[in-house]
């Protein structure tokens, strides 16, 4: 195979010509992954987006973040049969806004119970 730029010839299997860099047709077959077409669960990209909020700041905005996260996630989660993506956003989030739920609402409770004995 002769390279279109310089018109070297490279091998066949070439991506992009080792003289003067030109990407070849191959590029287009590696560059473009089979699955492309692919639509993104952005449910579950949200629900994990906001888990990771509540987490890290709920307890400023009374655990929504963390609410809307598992509710955002369980969605997405069943959403993945239908866009064939999102598994792992989605159950990440339901771990998150699980577990940034249960931690401030443990915070809420200390910090009250610590209020009552004063």
């Amino acid at each position: 195979m002769f390279c279109k730029n310089c018109g070297k010839e490279i091998n066949e299997n070439a991506i992009i010509c080792p003289n003067c860099g030109v990407a070849t047709d191959n590029y287009m077959k590696v560059s473009s992954p089979v699955g492309f077409d692919q639509k993104l669960n952005g449910l579950a990209l949200a629900g994990m987006i906001c888990g990771i909020v509540g987490l890290i700041g709920g307890n400023y905005m009374f655990c929504i973040p963390s609410i809307v996260g598992l509710i955002l996630s369980i969605i997405g989660m069943v959403k993945v049969k239908e866009y064939k993506s999102g598994f792992g956003f989605a159950l990440s989030g339901i771990i998150l806004g699980a577990v940034g739920l249960v931690t401030w609402f443990c915070l809420w409770i200390f910090f009250f119970w610590c209020i009552m004995l004063l």
